[in-house]
């Protein structure tokens, strides 16, 4: 049976759609991954999947893109639909394939960043990897499979790099989402430092690192997951790194400051822990855009570096 599994963006949200993989390969279905680029690059070599295919964003803009595109699904007996926005709607719609449909609590979500709307929402056992297994139950797919990006000796950067060493992500797309005291986590963690991240989180962070390997946007991607693979833990904000490395299996201590962990992208136990200050005024923001109210992004005082390090110790 021919299956499109379809999850556009963001980065760690597509790395973590990986989770369906095992259990479609596993059974026989023949995947087609459909994504953005370039995300597409996280599937290269992916022996799973039968198909990839890579679009610009520009290639569904319209309705009539879309339209077209949904046309040359004709040939899928099932869509899962790992996304669920519009655009996603329109493709099932257009194409009149059986779509398999990742429920994403939107609205739950959104009830959350308000104050009084909050109290009566409860998204506490909510898992977006779970929530990505949950419609193959429908396929009688059962069972508990992590995020998994294959790898090859060809992807690793021809840099030396430190043995046993700690991975950290110390940027995220918004302000609400980078944590301000990585300097000092650094400076106090008696281990080989690794900063991952894109040229985007190096020109961010005006911090000046000692005695750390900063590869910031000087990887590809499939460099730095190989990167984040041969690290023993990565703490990293509510970002793509926390996701990458989770992909890989690596243990990442994720840290929270706008959004929250109940949108359901925090590690399950096995794959790492969190910090969360659990502030009233939190989260303020699905995706950490807004400003914080108080100007003093008081959910990152809250969790000191001393917090960090002592979190560190658990796995180190």
């Amino acid at each position: 049976m021919k299956i499109a599994v379809i999850r556009f963006s963001s980065l760690g949200d597509v790395a973590l759609s990986s989770v369906v993989l095992q259990p479609l390969y596993e059974k026989g279905y023949k995947i087609t991954f459909i994504t953005f680029k370039p995300f597409d690059t996280l599937f290269e070599k992916d022996y799973r999947i039968e198909k990839l295919v890579g679009l610009n964003k520009k290639d569904l803009k319209t309705v009539k893109d879309i339209k077209s595109f949904s046309k040359s699904l004709k040939d899928f007996d099932l869509i899962l639909d790992l996304h669920s926005n519009l655009r996603t709607f329109l493709i099932s719609f257009f194409s009149g394939i059986k779509t398999l449909r990742y429920n994403k609590k939107s609205l739950q979500r959104r009830l959350l960043i308000k104050p009084f709307l909050k109290n009566f929402v409860n998204l506490q056992n909510f898992n977006v990897l779970k929530a990505y297994l949950k419609p193959l139950e429908n396929l009688n797919i059962k069972g508990d499979y992590k995020p998994k990006l294959i790898l090859d000796e060809k992807d690793f950067p021809n840099i030396e790099i430190p043995e046993n060493f700690i991975a950290i992500g110390t940027g995220a797309r918004y302000k609400g989402k980078i944590y301000p005291y990585f300097k000092q986590v650094i400076e106090n963690l008696n281990e080989n430092i690794v900063l991952v991240g894109s040229k985007e989180d190096l020109e961010k962070d005006k911090n000046e690192y000692k005695n750390v390997l900063d590869l910031r946007g000087k990887l590809s991607l499939r460099q730095s997951l190989a990167v984040l693979s041969k690290a023993k833990l990565t703490i990293s904000n509510d970002s793509a790194i926390a996701h990458l490395s989770r992909s890989v299996g690596t243990k990442v201590i994720m840290i929270y400051g706008a959004t929250h962990p109940y949108f359901g992208f925090y590690p399950l136990e096995d794959e790492g822990s969190f910090l969360f200050a659990d502030l009233k005024c939190q989260p303020c923001d699905l995706h950490g855009k807004k400003e914080c109210k108080y100007k003093d992004y008081r959910c990152f005082k809250a969790i000191t570096p001393e917090m960090v390090l002592k979190e560190v110790k658990k796995y180190v």
